[in-house]
């Protein structure tokens, strides 16, 4: 499970370093431009999030969104 993490991880920091550049390019920018960015900087959150998520381990008396073992809040 280790290396499935790191490696949504580094996929993670990859996509947040391309869309950092493209908010700190010394360029013109379209309307519009930077919210797209900030979104799909979100999305990428989500995606690593929706990811590390997967891996965890669940067992079929656990509720909907607790892992083996995770006391409730």
């Amino acid at each position: 499970m280790h290396a499935e993490v790191v490696t949504a991880l580094d996929t993670h920091l990859a996509e947040l370093r391309a869309l950092r550049r493209k908010l700190t390019d010394a360029r013109a920018i379209e309307p519009g431009e930077r919210l797209d960015v900030v979104l799909r900087i979100a999305a990428s959150a989500a995606n690593l999030a929706d990811a590390v998520h997967a891996l965890r381990p669940v067992v079929a008396d656990s509720p909907p969104g607790r892992a083996a073992g995770e006391a409730a809040a």
